[in-house]
């Protein structure tokens, strides 16, 4: 099968095509470092080429920091991800896109859930085969994290442990996680494509929640870190959550995500300057 990959380049993409390629398929990025735009039919048309289904991962990510770009979240996220339905329509593709659990209002939420609404009615109404990879704390060497990015978990706490600098918990530590590494997220997202398409959703997670204070206080036993944590404020957008996946879809493949504590050890040291 020929898999095209939005935002392929990036840290679930690079994944994803490595399990693509793993499963036998043919597998390309379409991403804007590479001049394809999810905002431009003619550059992703040209991107997408004769792809038998797109993997859409193209978006901007970020909680309280797209409050600050909300005009431009809608347009990538939300308007991007309507070109690429309309590419599928018209050339009898595959989509799967990835999308998010019920958490906290946010700009970001808001457009996850208006594409993933999207793409549902899309294969209602003209038949896309469609499906729908719930993704929830994907961790990973090569994650980017500092300026300019979202601060996720893993690098954001592993980065201030090994700098001996304290790890910032906004709120009180007790709101949970549910940690993935991105292998899994890559391999979910491909066997989606032959396991679903009917406006199935797969849990991209374990099922175990973990407590962000726990996370943290693991990390500091790793890293032997004696700064501590630092408790702030949440941020803009949040709120405390303690959302855990369920196991949506897992009766549709011949696996399911496990919680390998070796696999969030490797991602802490991917981090050690």
């Amino acid at each position: 099968m020929k898999i095209a990959v939005t935002g392929g380049s990036g840290f679930i993409g690079s994944a994803t095509i490595e399990a693509a390629v793993a499963r036998g398929h043919e597998a390309w990025p379409v991403d804007r470092v590479d001049g394809y735009d999810v905002q431009l039919k003619g550059s992703l048309g040209l991107g997408l080429r004769d792809a038998d289904a797109v993997i859409h991962l193209a978006g901007l990510l970020g909680t309280s920091e797209l409050f600050d770009t909300p005009h431009e979240a809608v347009d990538i996220n939300i308007h991007g991800t309507l070109n690429v339905l309309q590419w599928c329509r018209e050339n009898s593709a595959a989509y799967v896109g990835i999308t998010m659990p019920p958490v906290f209002p946010s700009v970001y939420t808001a457009t996850k859930v208006c594409a993933q609404r999207l793409a549902t009615a899309w294969h209602r109404a003209y038949g896309v085969p469609v499906s729908h990879v719930r993704a929830f704390n994907a961790h990973g060497a090569g994650q980017a994290h500092g300026p300019g990015h979202p601060q996720k978990i893993l690098p954001t706490f592993a980065s201030a442990a090994w700098a001996n600098e304290p790890i910032p918990v906004w709120g009180d530590g007790s709101q949970t996680v549910d940690l993935i590494h991105s292998s899994d997220v890559g391999l979910m997202l491909v066997d989606a494509i032959t396991s679903g398409g009917s406006d199935d959703v797969f849990d991209a997670g374990t099922g175990v929640p973990l407590t962000v204070r726990k996370v943290a206080e693991f990390i500091l036993g790793e890293t032997g870190s004696t700064a501590g944590i630092e408790f702030l404020p949440m941020r803009n957008g949040e709120t405390p959550t303690h959302i855990v996946a369920q196991g949506d879809g897992w009766d549709l493949l011949d696996w399911r995500p496990i919680l390998d504590w070796s696999q969030v050890v490797d991602t802490i040291y991917a981090y050690k300057p």
